[in-house]
């Protein structure tokens, strides 16, 4: 009878932080590879682009519904790629809302958001390469060289007729909403899915962000989905009043409203929903363990 080996690590290296930054690292980029590239299709091909120049063809909900739905998928996939290895955070905002709750280690937080930043930067060059031909076309048929709707792609950008202070308060508003649910989709005295079904629900959870709260600014609700490929693009060549520092020097919003805003979601959830759950003594769901991961995993 003939048994199964066990099968062994081909490399130590990426024991320990290495590992989990690595997750975090590839799933940011799958992240940003299936939401620019969904951006990129509707904006390059789709109204205005290679495909229909004048813009009469394809009516605005169809292009939204492209990108909504692709940036769920987005971080849907991304999360199934990270979070066994890292917890699946692929987004700064998460990673220090569980870190001030207590969920995550503070000593992981710097090293997992670098390696989301770098992740999202690696995944805009993909990106940038892919569909330079693409770029080169709309450029030739609008007789433009890296203007906004090429911007767009890459990072978010205010309505012209939002203020900066609306702009803060739609990015911590979205990311309040989006940390402070992931809180409830996880937490294992919550009713929460199984662990292969935590992602999907998060990625259906983006979508519905996008399509409520998506029109203002374009909805970053996370840092590294923003300033990774906004540096790209400075890198590439595109004018500072887009990239950086942006138009107002807009580039910190989706920044820092993010950061805020999920820390506050986070925290609201974890002290209240979460206290109430624990004064009526209800139990953990299932054989699982509590931690800072938008998965939920089996204890070793």
């Amino acid at each position: 009878m003939a048994t199964e080996a066990m099968e062994r690590p081909r490399t130590t290296m990426f024991g320990g932080i290495m590992g989990e930054a690595l997750g975090e690292f590839l799933g940011t980029m799958v992240l940003i590879l299936f939401g620019d590239g969904c951006v990129a299709g509707a904006l390059l091909f789709g109204v205005g682009g290679v495909n229909d120049p004048t813009g009469a063809s394809t009516p605005l909900w169809t292009n939204w519904m492209i990108i909504a739905f692709g940036w769920g998928l987005g971080v849907m996939l991304g999360v199934y790629v990270a979070g066994t290895l890292s917890g699946g955070h692929i987004n700064p905002a998460v990673t220090l809302a569980f870190a001030v709750t207590g969920k995550f280690a503070w000593a992981k937080v710097l090293p997992y958001i670098i390696a989301q930043v770098i992740g999202a930067f690696v995944a805009a060059a993909i990106l940038w390469a892919v569909y330079h031909g693409a770029f080169m076309q709309y450029e030739h048929l609008h007789h433009v060289v890296k203007d906004p709707t090429e911007a767009t792609v890459f990072f978010t950008f205010k309505k012209a007729f939002v203020g900066n202070l609306g702009a803060f308060f739609d990015e911590f508003l979205g990311t309040a909403l989006l940390v402070g649910l992931i809180f409830a989709i996880v937490d294992i005295r919550n009713s929460p899915p199984g662990a292969n079904i935590a992602p999907f629900i998060i990625g259906f959870l983006v979508v519905a962000i996008g399509l409520s709260f998506g029109y203002n600014t374009g909805y970053a609700i996370n840092p590294a989905r923003d300033f990774g490929p906004r540096l790209l693009a400075a890198v590439v060549g595109f004018d500072s009043k887009l990239a950086l520092p942006g138009s107002d020097n807009y580039f910190w919003i989706p920044i820092v409203g993010p950061i805020l805003g999920g820390i506050f979601g986070g925290v609201t959830y974890e002290y209240t929903i979460h206290q109430a759950l624990l004064s009526k003594h209800i139990e953990a769901t299932g054989n699982v363990e509590e931690r800072g991961a938008t998965d939920r995993a089996n204890p070793n």
